[in-house]
This record gives structure tokens, C-alpha cells and sequence, in this order.
């Protein structure tokens, strides 16, 4: 899911940078509807990564409290004197 995030905010990325250009070459008298369709994109790629972003977190938090919990048991189970344990070997 990470590569998934990382690629979506690399092509947002380049979709804001192409944008960026076609918005400067409006100031040169560019086509303004060329830059409609583009800054359109960029708001769909930009959004469609903070949405896969929001799930990646919420799927790290959730594995996290999992692998805490999972900590947390395991220390229940083991023995308290685990120095004394090893000195014994």
C-alpha cells in the first residue's frame, strides 16, 4: 500500500507541475481551456492521493495497536526472571 501512495503522489506531482506551466503560459495568452481541463486533473489526482494516503494511515494505525496488543500478550506469557534464565546457560 505504500508503493501505492508514493506512486500516486509522484503522478499528482507531475500533474501540478504540468498545470503550473499551462497556468504561466496564460499569462503569455494561452489556451484557457487547455488549463480548465489540466487544473480539473490536478485537483482529481491530488485528491485521489490524500484519499489513498488516509487509508494507508488508517491501515498502519490499526497493525500498530494489532502488533502493540500482540507485544502486550507476549509479555504476560514470559517469565519475569529472564536473567536469571540466561545466567543458568
Amino acid at each position: 500500500m505504500g508503493k501505492v501512495s508514493i506512486a500516486c503522489l509522484a503522478v499528482s506531482t507531475v500533474v501540478v507541475l504540468i498545470t503550473f506551466g499551462q497556468g504561466m503560459g496564460l499569462l503569455r495568452g494561452g489556451d484557457v481551456a487547455s488549463h480548465l481541463y489540466w487544473a480539473m486533473g490536478t485537483l482529481l489526482c491530488v485528491l485521489a492521493a490524500n484519499v489513498l494516503a488516509m487509508i494507508h494511515a488508517a491501515q498502519s494505525d490499526r497493525l500498530i495497536r494489532v502488533l502493540r496488543q500482540h507485544m502486550a500478550e507476549t509479555r504476560a506469557e514470559e517469565p519475569v526472571d529472564r536473567l536469571d534464565d540466561a545466567s543458568r546457560l
